[in-house]
């Protein structure tokens, strides 16, 4: 499909459509609905499953734009295959797998720009667009898929939101380190700096979750937190009052103080950039208990705390809603 007969198509999706031809050759629209990716795969699944066969009852088949070719028998070949065919029948098997795997991956970003109206004139660089499909050919799991989609949608909406690093560290984890992340993240706060959550011993192991020391552990080894046990947090003392802000989710908490309100520190374990990157991946209800200990956690005389949602997000200018101020009890 060139560019010039796009008419109709949005620009982000023009955009991801560049950027697939790009990384391995012209595409067609239809595989960036995702249900047709999907029934794409299950067709490539069952031809490459059923031409293996073929070929070790039959002697051989062929298959090309959409059809299959049963081979005559004078052209049937030994029914013991050759090192040389036997390796041909695995390349073209391979291939195809890859070809689905890709093909799901921009269907999942598909999917995700399919609400955006508009993107920026620069475009994701070359070499990581080559990165990209090298990695996503081999993640066959619809899970990560997901993931791998949103990244692709996420480049494109602002290129150079996941470094190269990033997509290495991510094509190294594992299902089970993917999902202990996701409920890491429930837990994670962030400002313009950095990415932590609070002291996990005081709050979060004592949730009915999957997370504990050990997952803990593996995160870091993962390389998507700090390998330091805490590191310190901390609001600046505030001599003439002003109001200090955290993001959480959906949310923003807002710390509004006091002249001569003392400074504040909490001990907090930090997520590596890796780790910051793909936090921008999950999508965590708030839990508002969490809020609320976190409000107790930074708590000191002469500030009050509120929450407010989210409504849009330009950059680092952000448009929230009402705000809710939370009751805490005085520090002793």
């Amino acid at each position: 499909m060139e560019i010039k007969d796009l008419a109709g198509t949005s620009e982000p999706l023009k955009r991801l459509i560049e950027v697939m031809a790009e990384g391995f050759g012209a595409v067609s629209r239809p595989y960036l609905i995702k249900k047709n990716a999907e029934a794409k795969a299950y067709e490539i699944r069952v031809i490459s499953e059923a031409m293996a066969e073929s070929r070790k009852l039959l002697g051989g088949a062929d298959y090309e734009d959409g059809k299959v070719k049963m081979m005559g028998s004078s052209e049937t070949p030994s029914p013991i295959l050759s090192l040389p065919e036997r390796a041909a029948n695995r390349s073209e098997y391979q291939e195809l797998r890859k070809q689905q795997n890709i093909e799901s991956v921009c269907a999942n970003a598909a999917e995700e720009l399919a609400n955006k109206s508009d993107i920026p004139e620069q475009k994701p660089e070359p070499e990581w667009i080559n990165h990209f499909f090298d990695i996503a050919e081999k993640i066959s799991t619809e899970d990560l898929q997901y993931w791998w989609g949103k990244i692709l949608a996420g480049e494109i909406t602002k290129p150079g939101s996941f470094s190269l690093r990033t997509l290495e560290i991510l094509k190294n984890l594992s299902r089970q380190e993917a999902e202990n992340f996701v409920e890491l993240g429930k837990y994670v706060l962030s400002d313009k700096n950095i990415a932590f959550y609070l002291d996990p011993k005081e709050y979060i192991f004592k949730k009915d979750n999957t997370i504990g020391f050990s997952e803990i552990l593996d995160l870091k080894d993962a390389g998507l937190i700090n390998d330091s046990d805490f590191l310190g947090f901390f609001f600046e003392a505030s001599t003439s009052g002003s109001t200090s802000n955290l993001l959480y989710s959906s949310l923003i908490l807002l710390f509004e103080r006091e002249k001569d309100t003392p400074k504040i520190e909490n001990q907090v374990g930090v997520l590596t950039k890796a780790g910051t990157e793909l936090l921008k991946l999950i999508s965590v209800q708030p839990d508002m208990e969490y809020i609320e200990f976190v409000a107790q956690k930074f708590k000191r005389e002469g500030m009050k705390i509120a929450w407010a949602p989210i409504i849009r997000e330009d950059g680092e200018n952000l448009s929230i809603g009402d705000k809710t101020y939370i009751v805490t009890e005085e520090p002793a």
